[in-house]
């Protein structure tokens, strides 16, 4: 595949505890190297991290971004500048780790850029661990999807296919929106208006919620209750339970791919399927 969406990241301002729910949750696991701890924590499966930040002044929290990696930077800065002159691509600060470049869809959805040759697949296979072969091992549960909710779904969603070679995995149209795989992790591109959100408070373009593919889920039902039950700081957050967090439970329930919808601690949705 010529690009593999290799991070999500987000803002907490509690992100120690934030990783704490993730390793305990999904065994994601943080890198013996890599450590930067001062600026956040990275866990993951092996082959996709979620860098957890901790909120700075003037930002948002919840999730941020993701990041990709390509076999040709060039080649991509090519193509988006060719059809789409809406989008753009920047070098990164050198104190990056994990990017080279930032940049942004046709919406101005951000994400991060680096080529393939820049060697970080080590920083999240490392977290897996590799087995004489050199191979990451395959894991329970690891991270499946990268949700965006964006005005020019459509549009968006041909950037990425035409731009990065996305593969369509269903065309699902302007109700449940488009997504498109590495073969790995799904990129879900949802619409955005503010009709979509009658009954609650508007929720801005941008990042949506993540996905997460378990072995079982009445084994994971079961996890996730024993997790909550022994520690309350890492145990989900429930959705709905007055009329309002009611509609926003049946909104991302409509617009999930998954079989089962939580939050973490932090409010960030989470899609969840065995399948």
């Amino acid at each position: 595949m010529f690009a593999q969406i290799n991070h999500m990241a987000m803002n907490s301002p509690n992100w120690p505890m934030m990783a704490k729910f993730y390793e305990a949750m999904f065994g994601f696991k943080p890198p013996s190297k890599y450590n930067r701890p001062a600026n956040g924590i990275s866990v993951g499966d092996g082959y996709a991290g979620l860098n957890i930040n901790p909120l700075r002044d003037g930002y948002v929290g919840g999730l941020d971004h993701f990041g990709m990696v390509v076999e040709n930077v060039e080649t991509v800065i090519e193509r988006a500048r060719k059809k789409f002159p809406q989008a753009s691509i920047v070098k990164r600060p050198s104190t990056r780790p994990f990017a080279q470049y930032s940049a942004h869809d046709p919406d101005g959805n951000v994400f991060d850029l680096a080529q393939r040759d820049f060697k970080l697949d080590a920083i999240y296979a490392e977290q897996a661990g590799k087995g004489a072969e050199g191979k990451v091992p395959a894991q329970d549960r690891y991270l499946n999807k990268f949700a965006i909710r964006t005005p020019n779904a459509e549009k968006c969603a041909d950037f990425y296919a035409e731009v990065f070679e996305l593969q369509y995995s269903n065309k699902q149209g302007e109700e449940r929106g488009w997504h498109l795989t590495d073969g790995r992790v799904t990129l879900s591109i949802l619409p955005w208006s503010i009709p979509i959100f009658e009954g609650m408070s508007i929720k801005r373009p941008g990042p949506d919620h993540i996905g997460v593919k378990v072995e079982n889920l009445d084994i994971f039902a079961a996890h996730l209750k024993a997790v909550g039950g022994s520690n309350p700081y890492v145990a989900a957050m429930p959705l709905g339970g007055s009329p309002e967090s009611d509609v926003r439970k049946e909104l991302f329930r409509r617009s999930a791919t998954g079989k089962m919808q939580i939050a973490d601690p932090g409010a960030v949705w989470i899609d969840i399927t065995d399948e």
